[in-house]
């Protein structure tokens, strides 16, 4: 058997062969009545096998397999092919043991990813604003950085869905504003807040700079009336 052969074609055929008729493993010429075999794919075993069992075929080829040795690699032993699919066979069982724990961290990462997202579902939570002598009326709860906000009813209730790292605001006109920031959701559906007075508080009415005086048992009997009629 050759292991290596050279092939040249001095003269070129000229035939169409994209015209010629197509049959397995290359296409038929109608002109020289033959078959030509394709081998634009082979590779140089392939063509030297070719070769061996017809030194006569006609074939299609590429300019990289004319004019140099095509050369058949030797035969493997037994013993050598035996070798190589016992060390692919250990490769391929280190590759399936090495595949399982990124599989398995990645579905850990899934897990915790939808814990985050779980807890950062909206809740609605409620409560009461009061101070000191009972509940306050009108009281602003702003959830910062957004327009979503609510007021306290005549009894000093609110309810208002957050999420978990949302920062209220709680002010009402002459006393401390709180700031609360929404740590945990899931123990947060009840929260209450204790307005303290701001004795020194200052606003301006009618481009005049006043002193808040601190509101009385009737005037807040006044304000809460003033809600239920509302």
């Amino acid at each position: 058997m050759a292991n290596k052969i050279n092939i040249s074609i001095p003269k070129p055929c000229h035939e169409n062969w994209q015209a010629m008729t197509a049959v397995e493993k290359g296409k038929f010429c109608n002109s020289c009545q033959k078959q030509v075999f394709d081998f634009t794919s082979s590779s140089d075993r392939e063509i030297i096998n070719a070769f061996e069992k017809n030194k006569n075929l006609c074939g299609r080829f590429l300019n990289t397999q004319l004019n140099r040795d095509l050369v058949k690699p030797k035969e493997k032993s037994s013993i050598w092919l035996a070798t190589t699919t016992a060390l692919i066979s250990l490769i391929g069982v280190n590759e399936v043991t090495a595949q399982e724990t990124p599989t398995e961290q990645m579905e850990r990462k899934i897990v915790k990813d939808e814990s985050i997202q779980l807890t950062n579902d909206e809740i609605e939570i409620s409560g009461i604003v009061r101070d000191t002598t009972g509940p306050l009326p009108g009281t602003n709860i702003v959830i910062k950085g957004t327009l979503i906000s609510t007021q306290t009813d005549v009894d000093g209730k609110y309810t208002l869905k957050v999420h978990k790292g949302d920062v209220l605001f709680v002010s009402f006109v002459g006393y401390n504003d709180i700031k609360y920031e929404i740590k945990n959701t899931t123990n947060a559906n009840n929260i209450n807040f204790l307005m303290e007075e701001d004795e020194n508080q200052l606003i301006t009415s009618a481009g005049m700079i006043i002193k808040m005086k601190k509101r009385t048992f009737f005037g807040r009997l006044f304000h809460k009336s003033k809600y239920r009629r509302c």
